[in-house]
């Protein structure tokens, strides 16, 4: 195996890879945390955007604006279901005492999409451009969406702060959306469109090398968490879950009942599911003690993180499961 064929054989077989990823982090965590290892989160989350907007298109931006459904479909469930979803779970299985780890949860379903959710429906073949509108929106909606649903749910105001968000939207918007533009430009004008094409599909791959990164950083940096508090991750496990998996099953119904398009659907399953847990952790250790972060440390990295790779190896699955029939069918 050459190196360049690593990337495309992680993507094969996504599921295995990752899990290895995951847990290798897990014990070097807990082992040692080198929390150092966070300044390399930005190139990470780089290398996963940058190829979801190499395919970005103006013609396709524009069909947002004609066809809104689906663009406000994954916004409702996001600012409107998604904290009464929350509020709902823990009301449940936690009792309706606010406690700092209930209110962790809280905060995690008040806040928008994830930033990651690009990069996810890229390698899944899916409308890059609706979901990238639908993450740069629930941004800065959240301005106002999580002082309100936090004045509701938390009998106070939590405000986001302007300076945060400009920051992550200058981090998995601009930043990759501008370096992909310079390149897109530059290999076009010098060496035509289809050795653009060629590159994006030789970067496209590369960006599970980014995914890989992240789930070994994610719990090294968290090694800490998992090894002084067990016995809360625990008691967190069964709320979050609930939480990413109802959200993801509702989104994908959704999507059905609306009837359609694959690449549509999949990104609003997956803008409607993923959740931006830095701008959560960030919010749970300023405006409160910071216990609060451990449950978004549960919900986010060691809870949406593998939900979101299940979903991504199933996808893959039955997209190499359809194309196969449609070779056979031939």
């Amino acid at each position: 195996m050459n190196l360049a064929t690593i990337p495309s054989n992680i993507r094969r077989r996504l599921g295995r890879y990752a899990f290895a990823v995951f847990t290798a982090g897990i014990v070097v965590g807990k082992l040692h945390p080198f929390p150092t290892l966070r300044l390399l989160i930005p190139f990470a989350l780089l290398m996963m955007l940058f190829p979801a907007f190499l395919d970005m298109d103006r013609g396709r931006l524009s069909s947002i604006a004609s066809s809104p459904l689906p663009f406000l479909t994954a916004l409702s469930l996001n600012i409107l279901l998604s904290p009464l979803l929350m509020y709902a779970l823990t009301e449940i299985i936690r009792g309706n005492k606010i406690t700092a780890l209930t209110a962790g949860l809280l905060i995690f379903g008040m806040i928008p999409a994830g930033g990651m959710g690009p990069a996810y429906t890229a390698m899944l073949g899916g409308n890059v451009n609706l979901s990238l509108a639908i993450s740069a929106v629930s941004l800065f909606l959240s301005l106002g969406t999580v002082p309100l649903w936090s004045l509701v749910l938390l009998d106070r105001i939590v405000t986001v702060p302007v300076l945060l968000i400009t920051k992550y939207f200058f981090l998995i918007i601009l930043l990759p959306m501008i370096s992909a533009l310079v390149v897109k430009g530059w290999v076009t004008r010098r060496f035509g469109e289809p050795t653009f094409l060629n590159v994006k599909g030789v970067l496209g791959d590369f960006s599970v090398l980014g995914m890989m990164m992240l789930l070994f950083i994610i719990p090294v940096v968290n090694g800490r968490l998992i090894k002084d508090s067990p016995s809360f991750i625990l008691e967190l496990i069964l709320p979050a879950a609930s939480f990413s998996l109802l959200l993801l099953v509702t989104a994908t119904v959704a999507g059905r009942a609306l009837r359609l398009p694959y690449r549509d659907r999949i990104a609003l399953t997956i803008g409607a599911t993923t959740k931006n847990t830095a701008i959560a952790m960030a919010l749970a250790t300023t405006a409160f003690s910071g216990r609060e972060a451990l449950s978004i440390a549960v919900a986010g990295p060691l809870v949406q993180l593998p939900v979101m790779l299940c979903y991504l190896n199933i996808q893959t699955r039955l997209s190499a499961g359809r194309t196969k029939i449609a070779k056979d069918d031939r």
